[in-house]
């Protein structure tokens, strides 16, 4: 009899943690892939860094591109409209791109924009299936994917999707 009872208690209690766990959702971590990127100060920016509960927006892209250039030019025209966001700027090119890239565009200045480079790892590039560059991804504070955009990245579409 008092197996029978510790038995229905775990249940119970099982149930519960279950309910609540999935529940849990309101600031939940966008799905992301497991990837390691090199800041221009050497340092290391994971996954695991990436803010909960802030809308997320991730643009993979070439330093080189013309595509990614212009992007980044009308992007940082209006970086202000992402303040209460996190945007993670991610390449394939070696670091000493990056810099330059960095010296090109007020990166720096804004402390909710992190910009690294995955190096040949491509994991980011391989989870999201990336063939065409910019390419960029938007998460909303809840973690759920809002957009996806190759190419031609609508930059009113990202603001409005944000607010």
């Amino acid at each position: 009899m008092k197996h029978n009872t510790i038995f229905k208690r775990m249940m119970v209690f099982t149930l519960l943690f279950n309910m609540l766990t999935a529940c849990n959702s309101f600031s939940q971590k966008p799905q992301l892939p497991n990837f390691k990127i090199t800041k221009t100060n050497g340092n290391i920016f994971t996954n695991q860094e990436v803010e909960a509960g802030k809308p997320l927006l991730v643009v993979y892209f070439s330093p080189e591109c013309d595509h990614c250039q212009v992007f980044m030019k009308s992007f940082f025209k209006s970086a202000e409209e992402f303040k209460h966001s996190q945007v993670l700027f991610i390449t394939y090119l070696p670091l000493d791109r990056l810099v330059k890239f960095e010296s090109e565009f007020p990166i720096k200045k804004y402390k909710n924009i992190v910009a690294g480079t995955e190096g040949m790892s491509f994991v980011v590039r391989d989870f999201y299936a990336i063939k065409e560059m910019p390419f960029a991804i938007l998460y909303d504070k809840q973690g759920k994917m809002i957009g996806k955009y190759e190419r031609e990245i609508p930059l009113n579409v990202l603001i409005n999707s944000i607010k």
